[in-house]
């Protein structure tokens, strides 16, 4: 029992001035900027995929990691993961690019919509983790929808 009143404690000087308390931490709007073809093969093929990330705090979120699930027309099409650290920029928009390796048993109908119309409807979900100044890290969800385009070579 006197754990938990230390843990407060410490849990409130942590996030006293100059730290970042993840309650205070708006959730970034996130959508597809382009999707780009990489390489294509008989079993699958890899995108680069641009994740254009609006970060409306008033601080600079540095993320260690993310990861995501992207449906392209109503089908899961793949997952992305970036274990790279990055920076989102305060009050601005922030393009990153994240590779997606997809199979094209189970994803036909997506990627055929893809490759045939230049652009599609998605879903992505997901979240990332931030680094705080006193070495502390936490997660933040995001989600977004939209139509986008693919970027031909």
């Amino acid at each position: 029992m006197r754990t938990l009143p230390l843990a407060l404690v410490a849990l409130t000087l942590a996030c006293g001035p100059g730290a970042v308390n993840p309650a205070s931490i708006l959730q970034p709007d996130v959508k597809l900027h382009h999707l780009a073809v990489r390489n294509l093969g008989l079993s699958g093929g890899t995108l680069d995929v641009g994740l254009a990330f609006h970060n409306p705090n008033k601080l600079v979120l540095k993320g260690v990691g993310l990861s995501a699930g992207l449906d392209i027309e109503g089908t899961r099409f793949g997952d992305v993961l970036l274990d790279n650290p990055f920076t989102l920029a305060a009050n601005d928009t922030t393009v990153l690019t994240v590779p997606l390796t997809f199979r094209w048993s189970g994803v036909g109908s997506a990627a055929r919509a893809l490759l045939d119309y230049g652009a599609v409807n998605y879903t992505i979900a997901g979240k990332f983790t931030v680094n705080t100044p006193v070495g502390a890290s936490f997660e933040v969800p995001f989600t977004g929808q939209g139509n986008v385009p693919l970027l031909k070579p």
